[in-house]
């Protein structure tokens, strides 16, 4: 399904930037990108003429099954140990690793164990690659979106008072299983009343009172990939208040899906939304950035937020989620998942958006 010979190949033409021999990745998300290996244990080695993976017994058919191409080694114990145990790394001059993910441990221990070998930090050489999917991804994370949206529909039917935050929860992840999802793609938030001006209000044992607000933040995993959606629907009759900031982020949200596409930087998409809460007198209660990409990892590159460096292109998929949280009141937040294209975006997710009553 995904051409990981193609992948190695970019990330071989990036590593000659960084003028490494080889290139190590144990980050278990990267690991699955350019092997296909989906397992809880991985090191990946890649040099201009090799593709190897390491991982211990518990995974040795999975690993026959799941990885095409590279070459399969099975050992005990620590990988970073093995490794060198094995003389994967000691004929190199020097080794990138990314500094953001490797453990201080195997770090020192790399350190330790081939003092003649130079270790070069680096950063985003995978994440440049996984940023731009491929046809085959986009397919499932439509077919991840799918589920959810399925999810939403259903669980609507169960936000009613007196049903406690952590049972909707838990009839999501239920759901999701059933319609054939993995599994969540993160915690679940459900945020009522008040607890609606937490962005990431992770569901409690609160019990849902007419007349709040409740923020539904959720998604799944299909074959590796995720979605993620959010919706704030109305218990009860909504108040002239939660009508009126309820529009501005609806209106924020829909003039950056407005304006998304390819070669855009990402803090102008930001500056969209952003701009239209702030001139309504409401910019200091959006605090997060706009949204973010998804994938193997529900948050990756690129990142949609003020200060952001990415510009956006072709094959990006990313989430558009402004919100508005007032302390003490409630919160709002309206999310999809779009894909970006030349000159326009396609949403991927279309449960409704008005306003919902339940």
């Amino acid at each position: 399904m995904f051409n990981y010979e193609a992948r190695a190949g970019h990330l071989r033409a990036a590593l000659r930037k960084t003028r490494a021999d080889a290139f190590i990745t144990s980050f278990l998300p990267h690991v699955r990108y350019l092997t296909g290996y989906s397992g809880s244990n991985g090191l990946c080695i890649v040099t201009d003429s090799s593709l190897t993976l390491l991982t211990d017994f518990r995974y040795q058919e999975q690993i026959e099954a799941e990885v095409p191409l590279a070459s399969k080694h099975i050992v005990k114990g620590d990988l970073f140990a093995a490794a060198v145990k094995e003389k994967l790394l000691s004929y190199f001059g020097s080794v990138a690793f990314e500094e953001g993910y490797l453990p201080v441990g195997s770090f020192q221990l790399l350190k330790e164990k081939l003092p003649q070998v130079r270790l070069v930090p680096s950063s985003g050489i995978v994440e440049s690659l996984t940023a731009v999917k491929e046809g085959s991804e986009i397919a499932l994370i439509k077919k991840a979106a799918e589920i959810t949206e399925r999810v939403f529909e259903k669980v609507l039917g169960i936000v009613k008072p007196g049903i406690s935050e952590n049972d909707i929860a838990a009839e999501i992840g239920y759901l999701h299983r059933k319609f054939g999802a993995e599994k969540d793609s993160f915690d679940t938030i459900v945020a009522s009343g008040t607890r609606g001006s937490l962005p990431h209000g992770a569901a409690s044992s609160k019990k849902i009172q007419k007349g709040e607000m409740v923020t539904l933040d959720f998604g799944c995993v299909y074959q590796g990939y995720c979605s993620d959606l959010t919706r704030t629907v109305a218990v009860g009759t909504p108040s002239s208040e939660v009508k009126k900031i309820y529009q501005i982020v609806l209106d924020a949200q829909r003039s950056a899906i407005h304006a998304a596409h390819s070669g855009l930087p990402a803090k102008k998409l930001d500056a969209v939304a952003r701009s239209l809460i702030e001139k309504k007198g409401f910019g200091k209660f959006f605090g997060h950035g706009l949204g973010h990409g998804i994938g193997l990892q529900v948050h990756e590159s690129p990142r949609l937020f003020a200060k952001s460096k990415h510009l956006l292109c072709a094959g990006n998929v990313v989430t558009i989620e402004p919100g508005i949280y007032l302390p003490g009141k409630f919160g709002v937040r309206i999310e999809d998942d779009v894909v970006i294209h030349n000159g326009a975006c396609e949403v991927i997710t279309s449960s409704p958006k008005e306003l919902i009553v339940v």
